[in-house]
């Protein structure tokens, strides 16, 4: 726990917690490479978009959201439930993914996620991850969960409403 006057955080498990000072993190390069920060401010939309055409157009825009190159700080559980906001599936290529569906994505996933960092509840924000054989709550079918990506990551969504 490292605990300041401005406030303090807590470290669970991570392997490596290195403190930087502002003027020694706009010249990291691991940090320069980040792509635009999801809970940023003012999110920059028009990077996201630049670095995302920038991938491989036949990878899944499920696996692209977590690439923290394209956009930073979204996690597993937040690209299916902004694919799923967004009524994306999270295997359509990205470069079958438009520029107003992508933002729509990336919209929903930075709506959840700020309201969970205020409220500090992430469980009571999901509907489908870790919903698996629970019915959508659009349409009804039954929440599917399947691997995706190179980590094989468990990705719910619902194969009806997200096209």
């Amino acid at each position: 726990m490292l605990r300041t006057e401005r406030g303090e955080v807590v470290q669970f498990d991570g392997p490596v917690l290195e403190l930087l000072s502002d003027s020694r993190t706009r010249f990291d390069r691991r940090l320069a490479m980040l792509g635009p920060d999801v809970l940023a401010p003012e999110l920059d939309e028009h990077e996201f978009l630049r670095r995302l055409r920038q991938e491989d157009p036949t990878r899944p825009i499920g696996e692209a959201l977590l690439e923290q190159r394209t956009i930073a700080g979204i996690g597993n559980l937040w690209k299916c439930e902004g694919c799923f906001a967004a009524a994306i599936d999270p295997w359509r290529a990205t470069g079958r993914v438009t520029d107003d569906e992508a933002l729509a994505i990336v919209r929903a996933t930075r709506a959840g996620m700020q309201q969970s960092a205020l409220d500090g509840m992430q469980d009571v924000h999901r509907v489908v991850y870790k919903a698996t054989g629970r019915p959508c709550p659009r349409c009804g079918t039954p929440i599917r969960e399947r691997g995706q990506g190179d980590d094989n990551r468990a990705t719910f969504w619902c194969a009806s409403c997200q096209r």
